[in-house]
C-alpha cells in the first residue's frame, strides 16, 4: 500500500471526469411538494417548484446508504432552503442555496442525509 494512490469513487459516479470532476456533470431536478427524487448520487442543480422565488426542500428520495449528493440552486436569483429535521435531512441548521457558488454535500447514513460540507 505504501506509495500507492488511492482512488475514491462516489456511489452513482463513474469516476471519470467528463468535465465535471468526480461528481460528473450536473443534472437538473425540480422540487415537487417539498421533495426531489434523484436517480443516484452525483451533482444536482435544484429548480424551485413553479419557478418560485424561494422554495423549501424537506425530502431527498432515491439514495441508499453510503450515497453522497452535491446540491446547488439552478438559478442564482432563486433560493432553495434545505430544511433541517423536516423529513430525511439531518443537517446542522437550515441551509439556503441562493448563489452560483452555494453548494452542499450530503451523505446517506442508512436513515437520513447528513451534512458532509456546505458553502452557502
Amino acid at each position: 500500500m505504501s506509495g500507492e494512490p488511492i482512488n475514491i469513487i462516489r456511489s452513482g459516479s463513474s469516476g471519470s471526469s467528463g468535465g465535471g470532476g468526480g461528481w460528473g456533470a450536473a443534472k437538473n431536478v425540480t422540487i415537487i411538494s417539498g421533495a426531489i427524487t434523484v436517480v443516484s448520487g452525483g451533482w444536482y442543480k435544484i429548480i424551485t417548484e413553479s419557478l418560485a422565488v424561494s422554495d423549501d426542500l424537506d425530502t431527498i428520495n432515491g439514495l441508499s446508504e453510503g450515497d453522497s449528493v452535491m446540491l446547488s440552486a439552478d438559478d442564482g436569483t432563486k433560493t432553495v432552503v434545505l430544511k433541517n429535521g423536516t423529513d430525511n435531512l439531518d443537517i446542522k441548521s437550515d441551509i439556503s442555496l441562493n448563489d452560483a457558488v452555494d453548494m452542499v454535500i450530503l451523505i446517506h447514513n442508512g436513515i437520513n442525509l447528513i451534512e458532509q460540507s456546505s458553502r452557502p
